[in-house]
Formats: structure tokens, C-alpha cells, sequence
């Protein structure tokens, strides 16, 4: 006869605080263990090759330029004619050999009218596409899509003022494609072969990215930010037992580190040795989708915007005429803007250096918004606050400097607004549009997630030892979870094969 008990008829234990913790962290880390695993080699792969980008500067710098003859109408007679009564931007540039007015609401899609007859038009063709992104690419078309609202690579919400889209192949050996907006007729997106086949192992599985799930902000943003929120909490649940579970086997007084054996006792140290690293990295990963919650977001209130500004772009547009415009030429794109209460042209593209033209004024445009604009609106935006005088970026300031495309970069001035946040207002003095106000809450940010999750500190900024430290620690949190892994499919397989027998 067996002396082995009947695990059915084992007395159940009683449910306490601790053992309640270890049954949470057991059968909750069994599905989170998968998701950390996927994170840590994720994250890797995102180091060497980013999600596909377009910057503004790209895409202005491969705009046809525009023409003089084109620009007949006004711009201040377009809104009406867009349907739109108090656009926040009005820009012109030229499409498929087409100069257009691009006006945006102050939320939805953007609408375009024509530069030359003043008229509303529905969008750009696949052919004009077509021409586009030829022009833009310098080289043939092999393929235009018919027009669609997302796909994996054109699902963020930035677009969504663009949608429809074309989907634009080039007959090259990279596999480039080009989306072209079919409201505006713009490239906004450029990815290849390459970048695609190894972002759905990187970016698209690391911010859990499917198309299905991101083209919802609302349910991608609630999801992820709860999906982490559960792995900062198991997290810490499981350094609280590691460490539980450490000190008995000392008082024990039976050696060692751990009291399991096989994968259990890989898990318990790989945790007791891994707990800082990867209790930061999900902690840091889970404040990437804060999105105001905790910490500010680095943007004006509206009512500072529309202080800084001054006047409305509907006010401005409606100072400018077409020889203002004109005398702006050669450029790919213009933008009738405000800062301080003035209107303002700003000139890009066409090869030429960037012009921005006061508007009323006599003297010829200047390379960049003055220095007093900028100081004008910002202590516009915040009355009562003692503001100094713009100044260049530092090559030190490490708010601004991030290694994270997300960071401000280097382009700029940056002025001290001393106010109970103590805000940096970082202004792109081409734009005079404000990148970020760097207040006491975004700097906390700045340490907590882009210093945590991608080690961004001063002293490892230029660092060659930070490429090499990083995927040693990513290795080391892969490592941690594969442990978890196998223990909970082996439980899983013992659970399943205990009730069929």
C-alpha cells in the first residue's frame, strides 16, 4: 500500500495574506512572464532598428516647389471656402503640380483648396499620387493602392487628420513605400522592407501594436497602461516573496540562497539578482503610457496657446495677401502663423534656408522668429511670472537632449519662465511653435521613464558602454522570464494532466 497521501484528500490550507500574494503572483505571473519575455527581447531589437518615421524636415525638403503663377488667391478667403470657421493651421505648397491651400480644424481632417480657382477640392487621385510619390522618391512607381484609413505603419493617431491614405510602392530594391494622404496629397509616412520585417518583432509586439487594437486610442491606451500597471504589481509581489523566501532559508540555517530546486530555484535567485533592474524597467515602461495621468505633458493649456499666439490663424490669414506670399518664393511649402498677436509667413523648402516674414513689416524676412517675439509671447502665455530672454539650446541641457526620438533635439531656443513650476519653454524659432514646456512634473518624467527604461544619463549620453550595458541588462531580464515561463507551462501541463487522469 502507497504511504503517499491523496493529494485530493489533502486538508485545503488556510487562506492568508502571504499565501494569498503567492497564489496572485503565481498564476498572474504565469500569463505576465510571456509579456516581460517579449518586452526584454523586444526592447533589443527596437535599440537597432526604430519604428519607420518621417519628420517634417524630410518631407518638406522633397516637395515640389511652388510657382508664382499658381498663387492667385488670397489666403484669407480659404477657410470659408474649406467649410472650416476657426481653423488652428493654414498652409500652402504644391501637389502634383497643384499649389493648395491644407487647412485644419482644430480637430478632425484637414481639407484642401485650390490655391488658383479658390475652390474646395475632394482630395487628391491615385494618379496624382502616383506623381507624388515619384517626385518625392526620384524614383518609377511599381504599385498605388486604392485608398484605406489604416494599416500597421500609418495607425498612430497623428494621422488621423490625413486619412485616407495610398499605400505608394517604389520600384526599388529596398521594398520602400510612401503613404500619400488623399485629403492633402502629403507623404506622411516612409518605411521598407527591412524596417517592417523586423518591427513586428520589435516596436509592433513591444507597445503591443496590432492594427486591429492601436487604430482605437482609447481601448490601445487603456490596455496597455492596466497590462503594465498588473506587471509593475506582480513585479513587486515577486520581489516581496524573493526576498520572503531568501531570508527563511538563511534563518534555516540550511545554506544557500534558495530553498527550490530545478527552473523554482533558477527563478528565485535570477529574481533576487535581476529585482532592480527589471521592478524599473516595467515600472519605467509603465509610465510611457502615462498620458497625463500622473505627470504633466509637456503642452500648453489652451489658454496659454491662445495667448502666445495672440491672434487666431483666421486673424492672420487675413492680412496676407498673394504678393506676400509671392514675395516669399522660392519655397515647397508656406504657413500663415501668429505669434505675439502678429501674423507671420513662414517659408520652408524648395532648397532654400527656412524664411520667416513678419507681416506689415517693411524689413526682408529673417532666418529664424526674433529673439523679442519669442519672449513677447511666452510672457504672454504666462502673466505675472518674471521671464528671461531666449536663449540657443545648451549643449548640456539634458531635458532637451534625449537619446529618444521623443526628445526636443537640439534645434531651438529655450526660455526660463520663473513661475511656481519653474517651466523651460523650449520654442522652434523656424516653427515659433512650442515644443515642450519643461515644467517640475515633465522633468520627475524625464528621470523616471527615458533615464530608466533607456539608461538616458548624462554620463552614459556618449557613452560606448551604453549600447553594450543595455542589451546585457535586457538579456538578463529575458533570461528572468524564460525561468518564469517554463515554471508556469510545467504547472500549467501537471494541472491539465492531474484532471484527465
Amino acid at each position: 500500500m502507497s504511504t503517499t497521501a491523496n493529494p485530493a484528500a489533502r486538508p485545503k490550507s488556510r487562506l492568508t495574506p502571504l499565501r494569498a500574494l503567492v497564489i496572485g503572483h503565481r498564476w498572474v505571473g504565469i500569463l505576465l512572464c510571456l509579456f516581460f519575455a517579449m518586452w526584454f527581447a523586444s526592447g533589443a531589437v527596437m535599440m537597432f532598428v526604430p519604428y519607420p518615421f518621417l519628420g517634417d524636415g524630410a518631407r518638406i525638403a522633397h516637395i515640389e516647389p511652388l510657382r508664382t503663377e499658381q498663387i492667385v488667391v488670397a489666403p484669407g478667403a480659404v477657410p470659408a471656402e474649406a467649410g472650416i470657421s476657426n481653423p488652428s493651421r493654414i498652409r500652402l505648397l504644391e501637389v502634383a503640380g497643384r499649389a493648395l491651400y491644407v487647412v485644419n480644424p482644430p480637430k478632425g481632417p484637414q481639407v484642401i483648396v485650390s490655391a488658383t480657382t479658390g475652390k474646395r477640392v475632394d482630395g487628391v487621385t491615385a494618379d496624382q499620387a502616383k506623381l507624388v510619390g515619384e517626385h518625392f522618391a526620384q524614383t518609377p512607381v511599381a504599385n498605388v493602392s486604392e485608398p484605406f484609413d489604416y494599416d500597421q505603419w500609418v495607425v498612430h493617431h497623428r494621422f488621423d487628420r490625413y486619412r485616407p491614405v495610398y499605400r505608394v510602392d517604389l520600384a526599388d530594391g529596398a521594398g520602400t513605400q510612401l503613404y500619400v494622404s488623399q485629403r492633402s496629397g502629403e507623404v506622411i509616412q516612409r518605411s521598407t522592407h527591412f524596417e517592417r520585417a523586423w518591427n513586428y518583432a520589435g516596436a509592433v509586439i513591444h507597445w503591443i501594436y496590432p492594427t486591429i487594437l492601436r487604430k482605437s486610442w482609447v481601448t490601445w491606451d487603456r490596455t496597455v497602461w492596466w497590462l503594465s500597471l498588473v506587471g509593475v504589481a506582480v513585479t513587486i509581489a515577486g520581489i516581496w516573496l524573493g526576498i520572503v523566501r531568501w531570508r527563511n532559508q538563511v534563518k534555516s540555517g540550511r545554506g544557500g540562497m534558495s530553498p527550490y530546486r530545478g527552473w523554482m530555484k533558477w527563478h528565485h535567485i535570477g529574481g533576487i539578482v535581476a529585482a532592480g533592474f527589471v521592478f524599473t524597467w516595467i515600472f519605467s515602461g509603465w509610465l510611457s503610457m502615462d498620458h497625463g495621468r500622473i505627470f504633466s505633458t509637456g503642452e500648453m493649456s489652451d489658454a496659454e496657446d491662445s495667448a502666445f499666439t495672440g491672434i487666431s490663424p483666421l486673424q492672420a490669414s487675413k492680412s496676407v495677401t498673394r504678393d506676400m506670399l509671392r514675395r516669399m518664393l522660392p519655397a515647397s511649402e508656406l504657413e500663415v502663423t501668429a505669434l505675439a498677436g502678429k501674423a507671420y509667413i513662414v517659408a520652408r523648402g524648395a532648397g532654400s534656408g527656412p524664411k520667416v516674414l513678419e507681416v506689415g513689416s517693411s524689413a526682408a524676412p529673417s532666418s529664424a522668429f526674433p529673439d523679442a517675439a519669442i519672449w513677447t509671447a511666452v510672457q504672454a502665455a504666462w502673466p505675472g511670472s518674471k521671464v528671461d530672454a531666449p536663449t540657443l539650446i545648451p549643449l548640456d541641457d539634458i531635458y532637451a537632449r534625449l537619446r529618444s526620438t521623443d526628445g526636443i533635439g537640439g534645434d531651438g531656443v529655450r526660455v526660463v519662465v520663473h513661475d511656481s513650476s519653474n517651466s523651460d519653454v523650449y520654442v522652434n524659432n523656424i516653427t515659433g511653435k512650442v515644443i515642450e514646456v519643461m515644467d517640475t512634473s515633465r522633468r520627475v518624467y524625464r528621470w523616471l521613464y527615458f533615464g530608466l527604461h533607456t539608461l538616458d544619463f548624462p554620463f552614459l549620453s556618449n557613452n560606448v558602454i551604453w549600447k553594450p550595458l543595455m542589451l546585457i541588462l535586457l538579456m538578463l531580464g529575458f533570461a528572468f522570464s524564460v525561468t518564469g515561463v517554463t515554471i508556469g507551462w510545467k504547472r500549467l501541463v501537471r494541472k491539465l494532466s492531474f484532471r484527465r487522469a
